[in-house]
């Protein structure tokens, strides 16, 4: 009897649905909700970069335009009272701004053909063609690359703010899969006891039947064995559902439908714990928590946005300049008053139409040029320097929170160090407490068996044995969870699960 317990409680029952951990902790990884949600964070995080790059962008910019007025006049060379113009636009343009803060406009090329029918003007229509190149820069506010390049550098800290937020939802995701699948473990040892305790109670039973029938055994022995076989009956409907809803509990974190079918292995095997000096705790959380990359990377994005709005205090002192080419292209006007002013004087170079607007403007012979410089001096400055301040209070609170996750961090790994020395501590006093209701049950057997000991003796040291059994289990997966709560807290579940976030 006592050698079909033992292998009961020692011989797993494998099944082709049982998981293992690592297919927990993949499907964990591939499925659970947590981190899909998170995925699509670090994806619109390092989208947004591309966002604050667009300072940058260049802009084709083109546009067409026709007018056409009637205007009243009274002017002597104004056909019958009124002023007629038409005229067709056209204009094109590179605009864009530079990480220096210079802002530009090339090849700003404009294309007016003009009509008229007003007597003064020798060309209609006229072709006017200009090709200009402009540029201003801010000496002081937002010049040079840090100013300019801030946001972006920003929003590339926040990127890996999310990545490493992706990170610690993974880490916490296998923490929670490894709890999940050890309560499940746990909960079908439980349940595989609960058979093979009810086993032993109907043995009982069928042995006392017989004894009773003999007149060996009075009738409450028999009573006996029977209700404890009916409560243990019980105690395995009980041990079914905690099985069930652990299950269920962990295709939940697996990311799985609770429609799916799945299974664990009874067996608990206790994992190995790498040997840490307890000095070399802190180093090592310090150096591998997501939490301390996080705000350092919190820090340097205040300290980035503290020296953008120190910046946005100054003064503005734009320097602006120019250089533009004029073309110049015609026909003579049909109703030009030379009977008033004379012959129109048009030079041969510009009285062929359109060709010759962009051959006078090609020779680059028509050139102006302008420079000049604007200066703006806030007299009382409440936006910028409200900013600055709000930015210089954020990086002190990023200073301190930096301070208290390495304060946070120390207590949880020095904690969870304590509670794996703890819990292998509990492994070995209940497998001493498992090893003497062993001897117990075993005597008390002997005892039963030549008749001094009784039925309910026996099955009280039954229970006990089961109960210490179940103990032991426990102290099994609680030493298996804080081994893994101790990786946690020091930072390292990514890197021994070989898990690698790529960009």
């Amino acid at each position: 009897m006592l050698k079909k317990i033992f292998l009961l409680f020692f011989i797993s029952s494998i099944s082709s649905l049982a998981i293992s951990l690592e297919q927990a902790i993949q499907l964990g990884l591939q499925n659970n909700k947590r981190i899909l949600i998170q995925e699509a964070e670090f994806d619109s995080s390092a989208s947004f970069i591309k966002e604050t790059r667009g300072i940058y962008d260049t802009y084709f910019n083109t546009e067409i335009r026709f007018e056409d007025s009637v205007v009243p006049s009274t002017s002597a060379f104004a056909k019958n009272n009124t002023l007629n113009n038409k005229s067709t636009i056209y204009s094109t343009s590179l605009d864009g701004y530079l990480p220096t803060g210079t802002s530009y406009s090339f090849f700003n090329f404009d294309l007016e053909k003009r009509e008229t029918d007003f007597g003064t003007d020798a060309m209609s229509p006229s072709w006017i063609s200009n090709l200009s190149f402009k540029v201003k820069q801010n000496l002081f506010k937002d010049y040079g690359l840090s100013p300019n390049n801030a946001k972006i550098l920003i929003a590339k800290g926040n990127a890996e703010i999310s990545k490493i937020e992706l990170e610690k939802v993974m880490s916490s995701v296998i923490l929670e899969v490894e709890t999940k699948y050890w309560n499940s473990v746990y909960a079908k040892s439980n349940l595989d006891l609960a058979y093979s305790s009810l086993e032993l109670a109907e043995e009982i039973v069928d042995q006392n039947t017989i004894e009773v029938e003999l007149g060996t055994l009075p009738r409450i022995s028999l009573l006996q064995a029977q209700a404890e076989a009916a409560y243990r009956k019980v105690e395995i409907v009980l041990a079914e559902n905690l099985y069930n809803d652990s299950i269920d509990s962990l295709k939940v974190v697996l990311g799985l439908s609770l429609n799916d079918n799945i299974s664990v292995d009874s067996s608990i095997k206790i994992k190995e714990l790498d040997i840490v000096e307890s000095e070399d705790i802190e180093f090592i959380a310090i150096n591998n928590r997501p939490e301390v990359k996080q705000e350092s990377i919190q820090l340097d994005n205040s300290e980035e946005l503290l020296n953008y709005y120190s910046n946005q205090i100054l003064p503005d002192l734009d320097i602006e300049a120019m250089v533009n080419y004029s073309g110049l292209g015609g026909s003579k006007n049909s109703d030009y008053s030379s009977t008033i002013l004379g012959s129109p004087r048009i030079a041969s170079q510009y009285n062929d139409g359109f060709s010759d607007s962009i051959d006078s403007l090609s020779s680059l012979d028509n050139l102006s040029w302008a420079i000049g410089a604007k200066l703006k001096i806030p007299l009382s400055n409440n936006i910028a320097e409200s900013r600055f301040e709000v930015a210089n209070a954020k990086k002190r609170k990023h200073l301190i929170m930096l301070e208290q996750v390495l304060d946070q961090i120390h207590l949880q790994a020095r904690s969870s160090y304590r509670d794996v020395l703890s819990n292998l501590e509990n492994i070995e006093a209940r497998r001493r407490n498992l090893e003497l209701h062993q001897e117990i049950l075993y005597n008390e057997e002997e005892r039963f068996e030549v008749g001094v000991s009784r039925t309910k003796d026996l099955l009280e040291a039954q229970r006990d044995l089961i109960k210490a059994q179940i103990h032991y289990n426990k102290s099994l997966a609680d030493y298996n969870v804080s081994i893994t709560s101790f990786d946690h807290s020091l930072g390292v579940l990514i890197n021994k699960n070989k898990i690698v976030i790529d960009n």
